[in-house]
């Protein structure tokens, strides 16, 4: 199976929002029933990434199968989302559109990719720690950090299980 990392286009936005459906649905396995059945990225938010940040996706034999929504935050690209077809998952899409928005990121002068993540969710925190990305003490938050949380928490996200990473480029 080849996977080709590209920019989505506005067409797409309806499929992507259907991938992080999909996905979406696993977090019933580790209680997070509400994030499982709770609505995608707004179409809106992913245009405007579309225009001011980035927005890749993972085609396999012409169809999208994954994708990231990054946007510069602070010093860095943040990840707001990173979504892979539960149909093409544990094949390294994931690790693939990781990859490539690093490139994009190095290639726009940032030093760092930034993202909130669970911390006890297998495919979440550990998944990106096995890839250099490193806890954010809440000492070194920056405000922007603090305002992402105020988000999560308007969103009903359970907070302590929540933890900001980060990765440097080189």
């Amino acid at each position: 199976m080849s996977v080709t990392i590209r920019p989505a286009r506005a067409s797409e936005i309806g499929r992507l929002q259907d991938i992080e459906r999909a996905a979406a649905i696993r977090f019933r396995d580790v209680g997070l029933d509400a994030l499982a059945e709770g609505e995608p990225n707004d179409a809106a938010f992913i245009h405007s990434l579309m225009q001011h940040g980035e927005v890749l996706g993972a085609e396999s034999e012409g169809a999208l199968v994954g994708f990231v929504l990054a946007g510069r935050l602070d010093d860095a690209l943040h990840i707001y989302e990173i979504s892979v077809a539960p149909t093409h998952g544990g094949r390294g899409i994931g690790g693939a559109l990781l990859d490539a928005i690093a490139d994009r990121a190095h290639d726009r002068g940032m030093g760092a990719l930034t993202l909130s993540t669970f911390a006890d969710v297998p495919w979440n925190a550990p998944f990106y720690a096995r890839r250099r990305f490193a806890l954010v003490e809440e000492s070194a938050w920056t405000p922007a950090f603090f305002v992402l949380r105020s988000l999560e928490r308007a969103a009903g996200l359970p907070l302590e299980r929540r933890i900001f990473m980060r990765k440097e480029l080189s």
